[in-house]
C-alpha cells in the first residue's frame, strides 16, 4: 500500500508536469485526475500507517516471546555466565533496534519503487541525463556506506558499554542500602564508576550517530548535485528542452525525499546487525531437553543416585572450584541434610541434585535408570526448590489454588496479610528478606512435588520460624511422604534428619557423616 501511494504521489508530479508544459485547455480531465489520485494517495498512506503500527507492535512482541524463550530454555550455567544485566539489555534495547529496523521495511519498499519508477520515468524524458543522474546518485550511496562502515566500528563499542551501564544500574538498585550508608562510597560508586561508564558510552553514541547523519546529508546532497549539474551544466554539452528541464527539476526534487528514506533507514540496519549480533554472542543455545510445549509429566520416585558425579567451575585466574566426585543415595521419603562451610559446594550439588545442572563427569541415576538429555527436561519436574537467592514472583504460577493449604502454611510462617486468598496474588515487594523466604517455602510447600530442596532457609529467620520449619513443617512433610534435602548449618536441629552428610571443598565428608548418623 505504501508503494502504491507513492506510485500515486509520482503520477501526481507527472500531471503537475503536464500541466504546466501543455497549452491551457478547459478540459476537466487533468482536475479530475489530479482530485482522484490525491484520494488514492491519502488512502494508501493512512492505510499503510495503521497496518505499520500493527507489525511494529507484534515484530516487537515476537522478539521478546522468542529471545523470553530463549532465554528460558537455555542451560543454566551458561545464563549464569552471561549475567543478568546482559540479559536486561537485550530484552529491551536490542529487541528495540531490531524491531525499528524491521517496521521501516515496507517504508523502504514503496521508497524503492518510487525511486525506480521515478527513474524510468527520468529516462522516458531523457535517457542520457538519466544515466547522467543516476551515476551522481549513486556515487552519493556508495559514499554513504562507507560512512556508516565507520560509523558502526563507534556503535559497536556503544553497545558492548551499554551493557556495562546497564550493570553498575543493577548494582545501584541492589545496592542503595549499602550507598546510602556510606556517603564516601555512594560519591566513588556514583563518579567513579556509573558516571564515567556512562560518558563512555555516550562518546561512541554520539560520534557513531553523528558520522551517521553527516553520511546521510552528503548522500542526499548528491541527487541535488545532479539536479545543479542537469540545470547548469548539462544544456552547455547536450540540448535538453525546457519541457524536459521542467520534468526533471520536478522529479529529482521529489525524488529526494524516498531517496532520503532509504538512506536515513541504513543506520537502523546497521543498529539492527549490532544489535543481532549482540545477541547471538550470548550464546542462548537451547537445551534439547526443555520442551516447553510438552505437557508435564512428574515421574514416579522410588530413588535417587549419583554416581562419580563431578563439576566445575572455570576461572581466568586459574582458581576455579571442582565438586566431586560425589556418590550419593537418597530414597523416597527421607530426610537428609547437608552441612559445610561456605564455598564448599552444597548449592552446586543441589543444583545437579535437581537437574540445573549437567555434570562433567558421572551419572544421575533416577529410579535405576540413568537420567540422560531426553528426559531430563521431566526429571526436573520431581523437585520444589528455595535456593539462597531465589525469586519469589507476586503470584502462584502453575499451582492450583488451595485456599485452605495456603492459609495452614500461611499462618504457620506468619504472612497471611500478604497473601490475597481469592486470588494467589502475594504482595512480594514489600517483604523483608526473611518474609521473602518464608514466601519461597510456602510456594515450594504448595508446589506438591515428590523432592523438596532448601538451600540454607533458615539461615536468615529468627529463632521462632527457625523452630517452626524443623519441628512443625518438615514433620507435616515427612507425614505426606515428601522427600526432603536440606541445606543446613542448624546442627541443634540435626536430630531431626535421618542422615547428616558434610561437605568439605567439594568432597563428601564420609568420616562425619558418620558420626553425624
Amino acid at each position: 500500500m505504501g508503494a502504491a501511494g507513492g506510485l500515486a504521489t509520482l503520477a501526481l508530479i507527472s500531471l503537475i508536469h503536464q500541466s504546466l508544459t501543455e497549452p491551457a485547455t478547459d478540459s476537466l480531465r487533468l482536475p479530475a485526475l489530479f482530485a482522484c489520485a490525491c484520494a488514492f494517495v491519502l488512502a494508501t498512506q493512512v492505510f499503510s500507517k495503521c497496518v505499520q503500527v500493527r507489525l511494529s507492535n507484534s515484530t516487537a512482541a515476537r522478539l521478546r516471546y522468542e529471545l523470553s524463550g530463549r532465554i528460558m530454555t537455555a542451560p543454566l550455567p551458561r545464563l549464569e555466565a552471561v549475567g543478568a544485566h546482559r540479559l536486561i539489555a537485550s530484552l529491551g534495547a536490542d529487541v528495540d533496534r531490531i524491531t525499528v529496523a524491521l517496521t521501516g521495511f515496507p517504508g523502504v519498499c514503496a521508497d524503492v519503487a518510487v525511486l525506480i519508477c521515478g527513474m524510468g520515468y527520468l529516462a522516458s524524458l531523457s535517457l542520457p541525463v538519466a544515466g547522467c543522474v543516476i551515476l551522481v546518485a549513486g556515487i552519493g550511496v556508495v559514499n554513504h556506506l562507507i560512512g556508516l562502515r565507520i560509523a558502526r566500528r563507534y556503535l559497536i563499542q556503544a553497545r558492548e558499554d551499554q551493557d556495562e551501564v546497564v550493570g553498575q544500574t543493577r548494582a545501584m538498585v541492589h545496592g542503595i542500602k549499602e550507598l546510602k550508608g556510606n556517603r564516601s562510597r555512594c560519591l566513588d560508586f556514583f563518579y567513579g564508576v556509573l558516571l564515567p561508564a556512562d560518558t563512555k558510552m555516550r562518546k561512541n553514541v554520539i560520534v557513531g550517530a553523528s558520522i551517521e547523519g553527516f553520511a546521510h546529508s552528503w548522500g542526499r546532497l548528491f541527487l541535488l548535485l545532479g539536479l545543479g549539474m542537469l540545470l547548469f551544466v548539462w544544456p552547455r554539452w547536450y540540448p535538453v528542452s525546457a519541457a524536459t528541464l521542467t520534468g526533471y527539476t520536478l522529479t529529482i526534487l521529489y525524488l529526494t525525499h524516498p531517496l532520503g528514506g532509504i538512506l536515513g533507514w541504513l543506520p537502523a540496519i546497521n543498529s539492527a546487525s549490532i544489535a543481532l549480533a549482540k545477541i547471538n554472542r550470548l550464546g542462548l543455545s537451547l537445551d534439547d531437553s526443555e520442551e516447553q510445549t510438552l505437557p508435564i509429566v512428574i515421574p514416579p520416585f522410588e530413588s535417587l543416585e549419583m554416581r562419580g558425579v563431578t563439576y566445575g567451575y572455570e576461572s581466568s585466574d586459574g582458581r576455579g572450584f571442582s565438586l566431586g566426585p560425589i556418590d550419593l543415595k537418597v530414597t523416597a521419603g527421607e530426610e537428609l541434610f547437608i552441612a559445610g562451610g561456605n564455598g564448599s559446594g552444597k548449592t552446586t550439588l543441589a543444583k545437579i541434585l535437581t537437574g540445573l545442572y549437567v555434570p562433567n563427569d558421572g551419572q544421575v541415576v533416577l529410579n535405576g535408570e540413568v537420567v540422560s538429555d531426553a528426559i531430563r527436561g521431566n526429571y526436573r519436574q520431581l523437585f520444589s526448590t528455595v535456593f539462597v537467592e531465589g525469586h519469589v514472583f507476586d503470584r502462584l504460577l502453575g499451582i492450583d489454588l488451595d485456599q485452605a493449604r495456603i492459609r495452614h502454611f500461611a499462618r504457620l510462617l506468619g504472612i497471611e496479610k500478604y497473601i490475597d486468598l481469592e486470588t494467589g496474588h502475594f504482595c512480594a515487594d514489600k517483604l523483608s528478606r526473611g518474609q521473602h523466604k518464608r514466601m519461597a517455602l510456602l510456594v515450594a510447600c504448595m508446589d506438591d512435588r515428590p523432592i523438596l530442596i532448601f538451600d540454607e532457609w533458615a539461615a536468615e529467620q529468627d529463632p521462632g520460624f527457625k523452630d517452626t520449619f524443623y519441628r512443625e513443617i518438615l514433620p507435616e512433610l515427612r507425614k505426606q511422604g515428601k522427600t526432603v534435602v536440606a541445606i543446613t548449618h542448624d546442627d541443634r536441629y540435626f536430630s531431626a534428619a535421618d542422615r547428616v552428610l558434610t561437605i568439605v571443598d567439594g568432597q563428601l565428608d564420609r568420616t562425619a557423616a558418620k558420626i553425624a548418623a
